[in-house]
């Protein structure tokens, strides 16, 4: 346990410790702020910041995700070890499939296939769980909202409030206080939130961690002692505050009137314009309004105000292989003219078993994931693909300000074409992430002698 004994020292600064962290890895999930006794975190525009006293209790740095990770630990104690390629990539799974909601109103209102808000209706509905947290879109009158807050759903029907995506970065974690006294509950989060509340239970429940975090410990039982499931959303990376305002903005766009962000897409007008467009469309970063005008976007336009270098190091690459089921929309397809399901990733036998009963009571639609459609090419673009800066993070750590290659979207330009899909596809996209990004941004962190997230024994 003697390397723990660093990071217990680091902690008697309080939040100056903690500023070390926000300064370039920072996930901004809020947990900092339900971790400090003195109330004195604040996430505003989803930064933490000290708005009270201090009383360096170095609670906020210890429960950090991303001031040290114990991965093994946490690999141990609640999921399984992996064994092949595919557990490397998505974490070791007792299941894993493509699905959509075959509840109407939650297909047709919800994210696409709306696999999350069956599953936590369901979770309600049976009172298998008292209570899930979860986000709320802010504006009930947009299509697609991204402006959310933190909400606790006790009864089914509340669970359509958090159908939709909201892509900006929203710290749902600060909340953790007003879920933790129901009976059990569950949480949809980011991997970034995933690793959040992980962190947090390999302290209350591993013997040796608990004994060397005892405060946090004692904490952890508080606010997550009745956490029954994980439920994590993939995430290639998310925006920052106040981005996609920006964007609209620049575009002369009303929010009110997008239908389509990414891959925020209403079924309807979907199935009226574009029934049997490439797959691809749909996942590709461009904007439609309800008039069916379509707008091309690239984030390269838009760094200053869009990436939050906390995403940039997220070691998840996309999948959350810590949750104990993860959602998503890449490695969902089957065919390349159809629309509407996810991709699923199950760790929790618990979860595994009532997802069938999901399927069995006809709540859900299962199909099989490709898994193997492209794998040679998939491999050849691997080795062949270069971690490389090209969106300059080098240059972005001296400067604070983004001035990437001019080629840097076109590397992943060979994702395209419907030759590689299902699995393949994530696989090559989270390649995509690891060496354009992750890579090139930990470099970049190391030779400025900034923090880094260390994965700890």
């Amino acid at each position: 346990m003697e390397h723990y004994d660093e990071y217990i020292e680091t902690s008697k600064e309080g939040f100056s410790a903690l500023e070390r962290v926000i300064a370039y890895s920072c996930s901004r999930c809020g947990l900092c702020a339900s971790l400090c006794p003195q109330k004195s975190i604040e996430m505003k525009e989803t930064v933490p910041t000290l708005t009270g006293e201090c009383n360096t209790c170095g609670l906020c740095y210890l429960g950090c995700p991303r001031s040290f990770f114990p991965l093994r630990r946490v690999t141990e104690r609640y999921l399984e070890a992996p064994q092949t390629e595919r557990d490397l990539r998505i974490g070791t799974c007792v299941d894993h499939f493509t699905s959509r909601s075959l509840n109407d109103k939650i297909f047709e209102n919800g994210a696409t296939g709306g696999t999350v808000t069956a599953l936590i209706h369901y979770l309600l509905e049976k009172k298998i769980v008292d209570a899930v947290l979860h986000l709320e879109s802010e504006h009930k009158h947009c299509y697609v909202c991204h402006h959310a807050h933190t909400t606790v759903s006790t009864r089914p029907e509340e669970t359509l409030r958090g159908s939709k995506s909201k892509n900006q970065i929203t710290p749902i974690l600060q909340d953790l206080h007003t879920v933790s006294h129901y009976g059990s509950f569950a949480v949809v989060g980011l991997s970034c939130c995933v690793e959040g509340l992980r962190k947090l239970q390999i302290i209350k429940d591993d013997p040796e961690l608990r004994e060397a975090f005892k405060g946090l410990a004692r904490l952890a039982d508080k606010l997550i002692g009745n956490l029954k499931f994980i439920i994590g959303v993939n995430c290639f990376s998310s925006t920052k505050f106040g981005a996609i305002d920006s964007i609209y903005k620049k575009l002369d766009i009303r929010e009110q009137d997008v239908i389509k962000y990414a891959e925020d897409t209403k079924k309807s007008l979907y199935q009226v314009l574009y029934e049997g467009k490439n797959f691809l469309w749909f996942v590709q970063d461009n904007i439609m309004t309800k008039n069916g005008q379509f707008f091309r976007f690239q984030y390269t336009d838009y760094l200053d105000e869009t990436i939050s270098m906390g995403c940039m190091v997220c070691p998840s690459f996309i999948v959350c292989r810590q949750a104990d089921v993860s959602i998503g929309v890449t490695a969902s397809e089957i065919k390349l003219n159809e629309f509407g399901y996810n991709s699923v990733f199950v760790r929790n036998r618990e979860l595994k078993a009532i997802l069938e009963d999901m399927v069995a009571e006809g709540k859900l639609l299962r199909r099989p994931m490709w898994e193997n459609k492209g794998t040679l090419l998939r491999k050849f673009i691997e080795r062949v693909f270069p971690s490389k800066d090209l969106m300059n993070f080098s240059g972005y750590v001296a400067t604070g300000t983004w001035q990437p290659s001019e080629d840097l979207y076109r590397r992943s330009g060979s994702v395209q074409g419907g030759k590689i899909m299902g699995l393949q596809r994530l696989y090559l996209t989270q390649t995509v992430k690891k060496r354009m990004m992750y890579e090139p941004a930990v470099k970049a962190l190391k030779m400025a002698g900034k923090h880094i997230t260390e994965m700890v024994n």
